[in-house]
């Protein structure tokens, strides 16, 4: 986006300026204009217009030391959640996580543990967390990419508050159980799982091939 001049952008769109609320405050704690201008090539100034309208409706709620979603503003978002190691990004997980995306407008992924790769494969990863959740947040389909935690895969699924969980197509865990425990956590979700245009591109092969 082409930098406008000050007092005279156009105020981001309304979707754009609750997403990027949602991120900031998973992301950093707090959202504040200036952070969610750069973010999306505005000007604070504009940004802080959207945000006293967005306030009017309703959908933030702001405080001189940051700015949260209002209810009404968390419901005009759809979260998606998709978690995966993404040791070797490859035209399968390019597919992934358009599809993912495409189940809703905010897309948070994700990134295994090396602990959690090493034991789901065997191996160690082929490069570590830090890098992973670095190369998976440049990618245009991904809102946000975050580091998985050690304990139970719930407390991460409680921090972001999904309303979609996409499973990949070879990802073993069971949907049904997802909801329960999302459920018994106050949490509710659905859950989708992805398919795969190409199947046997994995990670694995590829470092084989090596």
């Amino acid at each position: 986006m082409t930098p406008a001049k000050a007092g005279r952008a156009r105020p981001p769109a309304t979707l754009d300026i609750l997403r990027e609320v949602y991120v900031a405050n998973l992301r950093d704690g707090r959202a504040q204009a200036g952070a969610i201008g750069r973010a999306l090539g505005a000007p604070p100034s504009s940004v802080r217009s959207a945000l006293r309208s967005a306030s009017a409706k309703r959908l933030v709620r702001m405080t001189r030391a940051s700015t949260e979603l209002t209810p009404a503003g968390r419901r005009r978002l759809k979260v998606v959640m998709l978690g995966g190691a993404f040791e070797i990004i490859h035209p399968g997980h390019v597919h992934a996580l358009s599809e993912a995306k495409s189940l809703g407008n905010t897309l948070v992924v994700v990134v295994a543990t090396d602990a959690s790769v090493e034991r789901n494969k065997g191996r160690p990863p082929a490069t570590d967390q830090a890098l992973r959740v670095e190369l998976v947040s440049s990618l245009r389909q991904v809102d946000l990419a975050v580091p998985g935690n050690k304990g139970s895969i719930y407390d991460i699924l409680v921090r972001i508050r999904p309303d979609i969980v996409a499973l990949g197509y070879d990802q073993h865990h069971n949907g049904d159980e997802i909801v329960r425990e999302a459920a018994k956590r106050g949490v509710v979700i659905s859950t989708a799982r992805l398919g795969s245009p190409m199947p046997d591109v994995k990670t694995s092969k590829i470092l084989m091939s090596l």
